[in-house]
């Protein structure tokens, strides 16, 4: 049993530093095995090693040197040392929970803030994807329908075509297609190709740097020779 009188009282913070001789280590530990109260105390001091890697060395040895006379005294040196260590220890471990718990707020605070403006995003982007497709005319005769929308974006403009192959007495197997913008400027850009048969729809996603503002017309080109096949010039 534990008593004031008790020799290895205050050993328990020596023992978990390793500051204890070879020969005490072993004739502490085998106190421990028969006192339930030694054994409490240095459960209780098991993180000790964790929270005085945080005090700074220089720290440290400042607060070694200003109980230094305790040991010339004959005072063990844990009796004013480990008590000021530890108390350096938690006053640290305090300020970094706290900087952690700072960092979580803050994350919690932008995710909340992401959380209020993602259903008003998501709504501009459903009600954009909802827009009425834009039928495409025939140019030439052909056995295509094909339909679009635009989805302004940040970085230009997303297309999705729908084009149906109908059948014909006159098909000629697959052929090759392909899906064009052309800007206010009259530049041309290839946006999306595709190979389709007789009896299939197809369903082309493009993008282009170009504003949806900056669009002039969306056409569907018949690539052997690039033959405009149909073509749509809505103002918008």
């Amino acid at each position: 049993m534990n008593t004031p009188a008790d020799r290895y009282a205050d050993w328990d913070g020596a023992y978990v530093l390793g500051a204890l001789t070879p020969g005490d280590r072993r004739d502490y530990e085998r106190h421990l095995n028969d006192c339930a109260a030694c054994s409490q105390a240095v459960a209780h001091l098991a993180g000790l090693s964790g929270l005085l890697a945080l005090v700074p060395l220089d720290q440290a040895a400042q607060l070694g040197h200003a109980t230094g006379a305790a040991v010339d005294s004959g005072t063990s040196p844990s009796a004013e040392l480990l008590p000021r260590l530890l108390a350096e220890a938690r006053v640290r471990s305090r300020r970094a929970r706290r900087r952690t718990v700072g960092a979580v707020l803050a994350a919690a605070a932008i995710a909340a803030s992401a959380a209020l403006m993602l259903p008003g995003w998501l709504d501009q982007r459903v009600t954009s994807a909802r827009d009425p497709a834009v039928a495409m005319t025939a140019v030439v005769p052909s056995p295509l329908t094909a339909s679009f929308r635009l989805t302004g974006e940040n970085w230009g403009t997303r297309i999705d075509a729908s084009c149906s192959y109908a059948k014909s007495g006159n098909d000629f197997g697959p052929q090759p297609y392909a899906l064009f913008v052309t800007d206010t400027a009259g530049d041309e850009r290839l946006v999306a190709s595709w190979i389709a048969g007789p009896g299939t729809t197809i369903t082309a996603a493009g993008t282009t740097s170009v504003a949806e503002d900056d669009i002039a017309s969306v056409d569907i080109r018949w690539m052997p020779d690039e033959r405009v096949l149909l073509e749509s010039k809505p103002s918008w």
